[in-house]
Protein backbone atom coordinates (compact mmCIF):
# COMPACT_ATOMS: atom_id res chain seq x y z
CA UNK A 1 0.00 0.00 0.00
CA UNK A 2 3.06 2.33 1.08
CA UNK A 3 4.24 1.63 -2.49
CA UNK A 4 1.26 3.09 -4.59
CA UNK A 5 0.99 6.45 -2.80
CA UNK A 6 5.09 7.02 -3.54
CA UNK A 7 4.78 5.91 -6.68
CA UNK A 8 4.41 9.17 -9.32
CA UNK A 9 1.91 6.83 -10.90
CA UNK A 10 -1.10 7.59 -8.35
CA UNK A 11 -0.22 11.20 -8.34
CA UNK A 12 -0.51 11.39 -12.46
CA UNK A 13 -3.68 8.89 -12.46
CA UNK A 14 -5.40 11.21 -9.43
CA UNK A 15 -4.69 14.66 -11.53
CA UNK A 16 -6.12 12.94 -14.65
CA UNK A 17 -8.95 11.98 -12.78
CA UNK A 18 -9.06 15.18 -11.60
CA UNK A 19 -9.24 16.55 -15.09
CA UNK A 20 -11.97 14.44 -17.17
CA UNK A 21 -14.10 15.49 -14.09
CA UNK A 22 -13.90 19.10 -14.58
CA UNK A 23 -13.75 18.83 -18.57
CA UNK A 24 -16.86 16.61 -17.84
CA UNK A 25 -18.59 19.41 -15.85
CA UNK A 26 -17.72 22.27 -17.92
CA UNK A 27 -19.32 20.91 -20.94
CA UNK A 28 -20.39 24.39 -22.74
CA UNK A 29 -21.66 24.04 -26.28
CA UNK A 30 -20.59 26.51 -28.82
CA UNK A 31 -23.02 28.28 -30.79
CA UNK A 32 -23.45 27.69 -34.28
CA UNK A 33 -23.72 30.71 -35.60
CA UNK A 34 -22.68 34.11 -34.33
CA UNK A 35 -24.83 37.19 -35.47
CA UNK A 36 -23.81 41.13 -35.62
CA UNK A 37 -27.08 43.40 -34.81
CA UNK A 38 -27.66 44.29 -38.03
CA UNK A 39 -27.58 40.41 -39.33
CA UNK A 40 -30.11 39.91 -36.12
CA UNK A 41 -32.75 42.60 -36.84
CA UNK A 42 -32.67 41.88 -40.72
CA UNK A 43 -33.11 38.08 -40.07
CA UNK A 44 -36.02 39.13 -37.85
CA UNK A 45 -37.74 41.45 -40.22
CA UNK A 46 -37.93 38.69 -43.07
CA UNK A 47 -39.48 36.22 -40.01
CA UNK A 48 -36.65 33.77 -40.22
CA UNK A 49 -35.97 34.22 -36.07
CA UNK A 50 -38.87 31.12 -34.15
CA UNK A 51 -37.06 31.73 -30.95
CA UNK A 52 -35.71 34.43 -29.21
CA UNK A 53 -33.80 34.62 -25.80
CA UNK A 54 -32.35 37.53 -24.67
CA UNK A 55 -30.44 38.26 -21.59
CA UNK A 56 -29.75 41.91 -20.45
CA UNK A 57 -26.02 43.00 -19.45
CA UNK A 58 -24.65 46.42 -18.52
CA UNK A 59 -24.48 47.99 -22.17
CA UNK A 60 -25.43 45.19 -24.20
CA UNK A 61 -28.22 42.65 -25.02
CA UNK A 62 -27.64 39.02 -25.80
CA UNK A 63 -29.76 37.35 -27.77
CA UNK A 64 -29.63 33.83 -28.50
CA UNK A 65 -32.33 32.09 -30.86
CA UNK A 66 -33.30 29.59 -33.20
CA UNK A 67 -33.73 30.60 -37.38
CA UNK A 68 -35.98 28.64 -39.32
CA UNK A 69 -34.83 25.38 -40.39
CA UNK A 70 -32.06 24.90 -37.73
CA UNK A 71 -32.32 21.39 -35.43
CA UNK A 72 -33.23 21.63 -32.26
CA UNK A 73 -29.75 21.37 -31.09
CA UNK A 74 -28.71 24.73 -33.60
CA UNK A 75 -28.99 28.59 -32.69
CA UNK A 76 -27.14 31.45 -32.78
CA UNK A 77 -26.08 34.27 -30.38
CA UNK A 78 -26.19 38.32 -31.69
CA UNK A 79 -25.17 41.36 -28.65
CA UNK A 80 -27.52 44.42 -29.52
CA UNK A 81 -27.10 46.90 -27.57
CA UNK A 82 -28.95 47.79 -24.43
CA UNK A 83 -30.92 50.79 -25.88
CA UNK A 84 -34.73 51.52 -26.61
CA UNK A 85 -34.76 51.21 -29.92
CA UNK A 86 -33.08 47.97 -30.11
CA UNK A 87 -35.83 46.93 -27.40
CA UNK A 88 -38.64 48.47 -29.49
CA UNK A 89 -37.62 46.85 -32.36
CA UNK A 90 -37.05 43.51 -30.97
CA UNK A 91 -40.65 44.07 -29.36
CA UNK A 92 -42.66 45.26 -32.39
CA UNK A 93 -41.42 42.38 -34.54
CA UNK A 94 -42.25 39.52 -32.16
CA UNK A 95 -45.77 41.30 -32.05
CA UNK A 96 -46.49 41.14 -35.90
CA UNK A 97 -44.23 37.84 -36.86
CA UNK A 98 -44.87 34.37 -36.12
CA UNK A 99 -41.99 34.04 -33.07
CA UNK A 100 -43.48 30.78 -30.92
CA UNK A 101 -41.36 32.69 -27.59
CA UNK A 102 -39.53 35.09 -26.37
CA UNK A 103 -37.66 35.07 -23.08
CA UNK A 104 -36.11 38.28 -21.67
CA UNK A 105 -34.05 37.99 -18.14
CA UNK A 106 -33.43 41.04 -16.51
CA UNK A 107 -29.66 41.92 -15.88
CA UNK A 108 -28.93 40.68 -12.29
CA UNK A 109 -25.97 42.09 -10.58
CA UNK A 110 -23.77 39.51 -8.70
CA UNK A 111 -22.36 40.38 -5.16
CA UNK A 112 -19.05 41.14 -4.85
CA UNK A 113 -18.49 38.09 -2.32
CA UNK A 114 -20.16 35.59 -4.51
CA UNK A 115 -17.25 36.85 -6.88
CA UNK A 116 -14.34 36.79 -4.73
CA UNK A 117 -15.93 33.08 -3.66
CA UNK A 118 -16.14 31.49 -7.05
CA UNK A 119 -12.87 32.33 -8.17
CA UNK A 120 -10.94 31.89 -5.05
CA UNK A 121 -12.86 28.53 -4.14
CA UNK A 122 -10.96 26.57 -7.16
CA UNK A 123 -7.77 27.44 -5.77
CA UNK A 124 -8.86 26.61 -2.16
CA UNK A 125 -9.75 23.04 -2.98
CA UNK A 126 -6.43 22.48 -5.25
CA UNK A 127 -4.77 23.68 -2.22
CA UNK A 128 -6.78 21.57 0.07
CA UNK A 129 -5.84 18.35 -2.08
CA UNK A 130 -2.07 18.97 -2.20
CA UNK A 131 -2.42 19.28 1.82
CA UNK A 132 -4.16 15.94 1.83
CA UNK A 133 -1.50 14.38 -0.42
CA UNK A 134 1.20 15.80 1.46
CA UNK A 135 -0.04 14.62 4.72
CA UNK A 136 -0.39 11.20 3.26
CA UNK A 137 3.48 11.30 2.18
CA UNK A 138 4.09 12.18 5.54
CA UNK A 139 1.89 9.54 7.91
CA UNK A 140 3.09 6.81 4.99
CA UNK A 141 6.75 7.60 6.14
CA UNK A 142 6.62 7.19 9.45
Amino acid sequence: MKQIFRSKIFYLISFLIILGVALVFNNDEEPTEKLTDNEFFTNLADRKVTFIEAEQQKSVIEISGRLAGYEKDQYFVASVPNSETSLDRMNNAAEEHDIEKMEFTPYIEVSGWVTLFTTTLPFMIIFILFLVLLLFRVIIKR
